[in-house]
């Protein structure tokens, strides 16, 4: 963008969380995709209207050409707003499409303006008020339209009201005054009603976010959820790159729950949950998949099988809540998720491996592999015993 159009971006939808500003630009760029394109083909049929009701006495360019002019931009809005652009997941796009917007529409303010301030100068002083009523009709539907833009909004407001509203306040006519004081007022109000909208609007975006998060997000230990790492796993699906998953479970946790109480495994949870988070992050995800169950999934490159010995070590090392070691067994299956069934493949090897540490003492990993012939190979690895500081 250029300096002008960076300076039009960052004031053209201020004071969004940037938690949720992609999702607000998407919406207002559509809402404006939506609006936009009828409205400009309502203000493109009152054309004609504003030359019928011209002076015929005031300059052609002032009755006619201006008008013609406003057609014309009119006409080319809708051409180009008759394209339906898909912005969903196009932040970017989006955020072009509104900054675009906003700018192009204060040069059909300009335009509509000076027609009117230019008409109502010529006019007889009885017949002034139909130039301000014709304009602020589309002023005030512009505004609106641009709800979702501030700044697009405010300026055509200032363009299309104010230049009117000081001619008429200071016009010396009782009835211009009022008609003036009107204007600004309804200006005014509009303006209100905007930020009410964008509010309602923001507030409707994080209520969103929060549903969507809560829906995705474990709310014991803040970790993914099942179904969130599905997703993930349809993601890392999508590159077609072989995947690799972890999956995680807590040797003799009922042990915890039975000596020390719910509240008290409720903790340990946690902090085994923040060890096992801390090796997510460069396209490996970290979940709680239920229980005292856990899993990383990422891609081969991304999560190698060492992760297991690491993981392994982070947590029998661990200062636990309750004051006494927690060792973990971990399964590790890798497979390709560019398929119907790819996902429950590579859960069903992890799973398995994952039996074969709990069956063969725990406090280690089995890692299954796939052979030429289609068969799984095992391969377990003891550790060693935790010293007694430990």
């Amino acid at each position: 963008m250029s300096g002008f159009k960076k300076f039009v971006a960052r004031h053209a939808i201020p004071d969004v969380a940037p938690d949720i500003r992609d999702e607000f630009v998407i919406h207002a760029a559509g809402e404006v995709q939506k609006n936009a394109r009828w409205l400009f083909f309502l203000l493109f049929l009152t054309t004609p209207l504003a030359m019928f009701a011209g002076n015929p006495d005031v300059p052609w360019m002032v009755r006619v050409g201006m008008p013609i002019a406003m057609g014309a931009y009119c006409l080319l809005g809708f051409v180009m707003l008759s394209r339906r652009i898909d912005f969903s997941a196009r932040p970017k796009v989006a955020a072009h499409y509104v900054v675009d917007s906003a700018i192009s529409s204060c040069f059909g303010a300009v335009i509509c303006s000076s027609w009117c301030v230019l008409s109502w100068l010529y006019a007889p002083a009885d017949d002034r008020l139909q130039f301000p009523i014709i304009l602020v009709m589309g002023a005030l539907a512009t505004a609106y339209c641009l709800a979702n833009v501030r700044i697009g909004a405010i300026a055509n407001l200032v363009i299309d009201l104010l230049p009117i509203s000081l001619l008429l306040v200071t016009s010396g006519r009782t009835l211009d005054f009022a008609a003036g004081c009107s204007l600004l007022f309804a200006g005014l109000f509009q303006w209100r009603m905007i930020n009410a909208h964008q509010r309602h609007v923001l507030d409707l975006l994080q209520l969103k976010k929060q549903n969507r998060t809560l829906a995705l997000t474990d709310p014991l230990t803040g970790l993914l959820n099942r179904r969130a790492l599905q997703d993930f796993a349809d993601a890392l699906g999508d590159d077609r790159e072989p995947a690799r998953l972890l999956l995680i479970d807590i040797d003799r946790f009922k042990t915890i729950n039975d000596a020390h109480g719910h509240d008290m495994g409720d903790e340990v949870l946690v902090r085994v949950a923040q060890i096992i988070d801390g090796f997510s992050g460069n396209n490996v995800s970290a979940a709680r998949l239920g229980g005292e169950e856990f899993a990383l999934l990422g891609s081969n490159a991304d999560l190698p099988p060492a992760t297991a010995l690491q993981l392994l070590a982070a947590v029998r090392e661990a200062d636990m809540p309750h004051g006494q070691q927690v060792t973990i067994s971990v399964g590790i299956a890798e497979g390709m998720l560019n398929y119907e069934d790819g996902w429950q493949r590579l859960y069903t090897d992890a799973d398995m491996a994952l039996y074969e540490a709990k069956n063969t003492g725990r406090n280690r990993f089995c890692h299954i592999k796939e052979i030429d012939e289609g068969q799984p190979r095992r391969r377990g690895e003891d550790l060693p015993a935790p010293s007694a500081a430990a």
